[in-house]
């Protein structure tokens, strides 16, 4: 199967870097799960100007951008896909930059995956043809998906828990958890 991958909240875990950057920038405790652009900013917690900040700098930067962690299960479970005949790809929205640091980012923790940055406000439509499955953390993201990827899978996350992604997408809660949808979607 090809499958392809979101990069922030589907293998690396940005939340808690984004928690600790608003900590340090403006003085904030923002818990992880609220990073979602249309709850920092719709419960005020952040203005517009402040959260592109914030993303420029956790996304833009090295300095930042190399702190982020793993999605749990990221490594062993893409090594399983692997080893079961399965291609990767990760499609993000990352621009040249960013993207850049993620691939720096994953060879420091061991990840050989492809990436393809498409930039920022791209629909992932064309970079995602011929793929079976697709996986992100955002439902507004596999929207457009629908009908050009036949099997979409919306990662759990405490920001995107309150979506109803079931006319779009299954949810999946955990790396193994994908893993095991790959394997019943691979005996049918």
């Amino acid at each position: 199967m090809k499958i392809g991958l979101d990069f922030d909240g589907v293998v690396s875990d940005c939340g808690q870097l984004k928690s600790d950057g608003a900590k340090k920038m403006y003085g904030l405790d923002i818990p992880p799960e609220k990073f979602k652009t249309e709850i920092v900013i719709g419960e005020g917690l952040l203005t517009l100007e402040q959260y592109k900040n914030l993303q420029k700098e956790i996304y833009g930067t090295r300095r930042l951008g190399l702190l982020m962690h793993p999605v749990e299960g990221i490594k062993e479970y893409s090594e399983k896909l692997r080893s079961d005949g399965d291609e990767l790809k990760i499609i993000t929205s990352r621009g040249k930059l960013e993207s850049e640091i993620a691939m720096e980012w994953m060879k420091i923790n061991g990840l050989n995956i492809n990436l393809v940055g498409i930039g920022g406000g791209i629909s992932k439509a064309d970079a995602c043809r011929g793929l079976d499955v697709y996986i992100d953390d955002d439902l507004d993201k596999l929207e457009p998906l629908v009908g050009i990827v036949p099997n979409l899978f919306l990662f759990s996350w405490g920001y995107n828990l309150y979506i109803r992604p079931e006319k779009i997408a299954k949810r999946i809660n955990s790396w193994r958890h994908f893993y095991e949808e790959i394997l019943k979607l691979s005996v049918t």
